[in-house]
Formats: structure tokens, sequence, C-alpha cells
């Protein structure tokens, strides 16, 4: 007979999170001097916590607004539904309105006011990111479209701002490549995808719900038999266990590097969209940075712990050696300000206003550490 403890335990497994969190990405378990919060700042119900190294959610307090998602500098958090399921939906509405993709929230779709297939829709428009909208521009949209329920009044208008953010981003960075498309927000449907009748468009048959239930009761027997096997395997806990093992510096003497993928979707529709119009960006999604040698130590530490690689050290030295150079690639620099957290000297800056020819240059820039001043202390040290 199962007792209190494996009740409760397989309703939290039942207890479904609309975000995936990947805990080997994010930086605050990468490091313990990360001052990356922004998932936290911008969740609007307190629903995420970053303690000891760890980054949890609480899927009671979630309301799929999809803001940490939006925001996540190392896509540490991913959305449900995915990127993939978002793009090949709106791929399919932009060819039925003949170009002009649509992106409706939940609230305003409920209304059905317009053709489900002429729109993709999302919980909250606060699953709008940067990359998916530059792809549209990238991929012939002659118009892009947000359409929400008047935030203002909903229960997801914290929003608001980042979502306003994300629009300035995306249209900044179409612009600084020639690109004549914008995002547009509105509170209603273009009149083009307002059918006359919309009664036969929308419902769901019995077919429909017997198997939705029969998914139901399927994830219900998967979550009773998962939380079983972990209870006798303690398989939950050794994995626990991994990801402190799994994040050690290798002989290159890095942490393991992730592929950002959302990051390098931007610089690839960029690329795509057109030569550089502009001699340089402001904006969220790049960084460059400057190292001060006359305060440096050369310890390599601000590159040991670049999630990207977009810093990199003298491979040829062991760590914790005084390194020859580091060679910096801003268009692998996804903003995270890491390197910045863990200078003991302080002596790194970061900077959002990158030049369009330093960020589509494929020679990274060097900083030669030859000449540096050795200090006595170690990066282990304190400044």
């Amino acid at each position: 007979m199962p007792n209190i403890n494996d009740i409760v335990q397989i309703a939290e497994a039942l207890e479904k999170s609309p975000v995936h969190v990947i805990q080997d990405r994010c930086a605050a378990v990468r490091n313990r001097n990360a001052t990356c919060r922004r998932c936290i700042d911008v969740c609007p119900n307190n629903a995420i916590k970053i303690e000891l190294n760890q980054l949890s959610l609480s899927a009671s307090q979630c309301t799929d607004c999809g803001l940490c998602t939006a925001v996540c500098p190392t896509e540490a958090l991913e959305p449900k539904p995915n990127d993939y399921e978002l793009a090949t939906a709106l791929g399919k509405s932009t060819v039925e309105t003949g170009g002009t993709a649509i992106i409706a929230c939940a609230r305003i779709a409920s209304k059905h006011q317009a053709d489900p297939s002429t729109y993709a829709e999302v919980p909250c428009l606060g699953h709008v990111y940067t990359a998916i909208l530059v792809g549209l521009a990238s991929h012939g949209a002659k118009s892009i479209q947000l359409v929400d329920g008047n935030c203002r009044t909903c229960k997801y208008r914290a929003i608001e701002g980042v979502l306003d953010g994300v629009v300035a981003d995306a249209n900044t960075l179409i612009a600084s490549c020639g690109g004549a498309v914008r995002v547009e927000r509105r509170t209603g449907f273009p009149d083009d995808v307002k059918p006359e009748d919309t009664s036969g468009l929308y419902g769901s048959s019995r077919r429909g719900f017997f198997t939705s239930a029969k998914d139901a009761a399927k994830d219900a027997a998967m979550a009773a038999a998962q939380v079983t096997i972990e209870q006798e395997l303690g398989v939950q806990m050794e994995q626990k266990k991994q990801i402190g093992s799994r994040l050690r510096v290798d002989k290159a003497g890095a942490l393991p590097k992730i592929a950002a993928v959302r990051h390098d979707a931007v610089i690839n529709a960029m690329d795509a969209i057109g030569a550089p119009a502009v001699d340089s960006i402001d904006t969220q999604q790049f960084a460059t940075i400057d190292i001060d040698l006359t305060r440096c130590n050369a310890c390599g530490m601000c590159a040991v712990f670049c999630p990207t690689g977009a810093l990199k050290r003298d491979v040829s030295k062991k760590l914790g050696d005084p390194v020859k150079y580091l060679e910096f690639s801003a268009s692998d620099c996804i903003n995270c300000d890491m390197c910045a957290d863990v200078c003991w000297r302080k002596c790194l800056t970061v900077s959002t206003t990158v030049s369009m020819d330093e960020l589509f240059d494929f020679e990274p820039r060097t900083f030669d550490m030859k000449n540096v001043k050795r200090q006595t202390k170690t990066w282990l040290g304190g400044a």
C-alpha cells in the first residue's frame, strides 16, 4: 500500500509545469557569483527561485506568461509548447494570410473573431521572443503583428514592459540589416482574417475530448511509475548529484559550453535579411567586452566560466596559470554578464553597444596578456 509520502510525490509529478528547467544552462547554477536573476525579476508570481546553485520553478505558482523564457540569456527555461512548435504554427498561418505573420494571445483568440488557421496562438504574448520575430522577417514575412486582448486589464499585464522591449529589440535588429518589415502590436485582428461567419471554425469533437482524457490517464500512470522507480533505485538523488559532476572544468580549461539556439538564430536571420545598414546597435541580444589590462591578473577565469565560449583563453596553459592571450567573439556573446561577475579584479566591463563590423567579423578580437603585470594573489584569492 502506498504511504502518504508516495501519494505526495505522485501528486507533485502530476503537477505539470508549463516551463522546462534546464539546470546546467543557468548562469547561477554554473557559478555562485553570477548576478543574473532576469527570470526572477520579470516573474509576476514569484514562481522562480535560485538557491544554493539550484534553479527551481513552482508549477502551482506559474501562470504560463512566458516572460522568464523570453528573457533568459542562457535559455535555461524552455517554454511548452517549444520554439519548434511555435515556428511551425507560424509558418502555416503565414502561408494562409499570404505573408502576414500574426501571433495572438489566448484571451483575444477565445473571442473567436478570426479564422484560427490565420494566426498562431500562445497563452500570453510574453512567450514571444526576439529570435522568432527577426526570423519571420528573414523568411519574407510582409507584416508581423502581435494581437493581444488589452494587456492592461489582463492578469498577465506584467508582461507589458518586457513585451515592448522585445518588440523594440526586434525592430532594431531588423532595421540594422536594412529590413523594411516592422513588428506591430494591436488589440484586434486585421479585417482580412475576420470571416463573416466563424461558427464552423471552432469547437471540439467528442473524439478530441476522449483523446485528451486518454492522454491524461496515460500521463498519470507514467508519473506513478516514475515515482516508484525513483524510490526504488534512487534515480532522482543521483541525477541531482550529476549536475555538479557535469559542470566541471575540462582539459581545455573551461566549463562545458552551451549551444545558444535562439541567439544563433538571431545572427543567422540578420545575415539573411541583408548587409549591415548601421555602424553599431544597442540591444539586449548581444554585447561586447573590454578589459583593463593595467588591472588584469591574466587568471583566465572569465573565459573558464563563459557559457558559450565567446571568450576563450590560451589553451596551452593549465588552469590557474597566467594566460598569454584571450580571444573574444561578439557573435557568440549572449550578454549574460558572467565574465564580469567572476572577474575578481573587476577589470572587465560589458557593453550592449556593439559594432556591426565586430558582430559579423569571423576573426575574434585578441587581448594580449604577455606583458600583464602578474599579481601575487591567485584567482582564488581576494581582490
